[in-house]
């Protein structure tokens, strides 16, 4: 009698042992569609990303809104902000527009030029990655027009007259060229080169040329 009950108890320990690994099993599965779901389900991503995914889509409805500020400077993984990202001139006008809206008028000019002049992770500021992109036939001047590199190219024209002031129009030069540069040592004007078949880069082109020729 007692080998029966040791075996009787033996076959329940096993079944239990069995059932229990069968549950984790389906537990993990669970865990693991659960995750799948939340990783897939759109409204499961963060608020920071979700908007950074409207802005590279090119959704100004969704811009349009934003209620809270702070989106408008979060970076990407890359270290993008919303004006690398920006689909096209609309998207950035937006953008511009919404940030009017919602920053108080004393903070207004300063976050429009941290974004113009904020780097990613390879030093591109949003004018360089549109370039690069491709895209910067129409959204070049609303990303270079109030940046670092356009102040330093102005204040290099107005002094680039030779006499006692070619020094120092040397020096402004050096300064836009620096600015100019990704991580990669490479200018604005070679990167637009570099990118000529892209649509509308000949005007970009032409433009550097006229106003900045030893960024080439």
């Amino acid at each position: 009698m007692k080998k029966i009950i040791s075996i009787l108890l033996v076959v329940m320990v096993v079944n239990f042992a069995s059932i229990v690994q069968a549950e984790v099993r389906k537990s993990t599965r669970r865990s693991q569609l659960v995750q799948h779901y939340l990783d897939k389900n759109p409204a499961h991503v963060s608020a920071e990303a979700t908007f950074l995914q409207a802005v590279s889509r090119g959704d100004t409805a969704f811009i349009n809104r934003v209620t809270d500020s702070s989106l408008f400077f979060v970076e990407d993984k890359f270290g993008n902000n919303c004006f690398h990202l920006a689909k096209d001139a609309s998207t950035l006008q937006a953008l511009a527009r919404n940030i009017r809206r919602l920053v108080p008028a004393k903070d207004q000019k300063s976050s429009i030029a941290r974004l113009l002049n904020g780097r990613n992770h390879v030093q591109e500021t949003p004018l360089m990655e549109h370039i690069n992109a491709g895209k910067a036939g129409s959204t070049f001047f609303l990303l270079y027009n109030g940046s670092d590199l356009a102040l330093a190219i102005e204040e290099a024209n107005k002094i680039d007259k030779g006499g006692a002031l070619a020094t120092a129009a040397q020096i402004k030069k050096g300064i836009a060229v620096g600015l100019s540069k990704d991580s990669g040592g490479r200018t604005i004007a070679q990167a637009a080169l570099d990118n000529a078949d892209k649509p509308r880069m000949d005007l970009v082109i032409a433009f550097l040329k006229r106003q900045a020729p030893y960024l080439f």
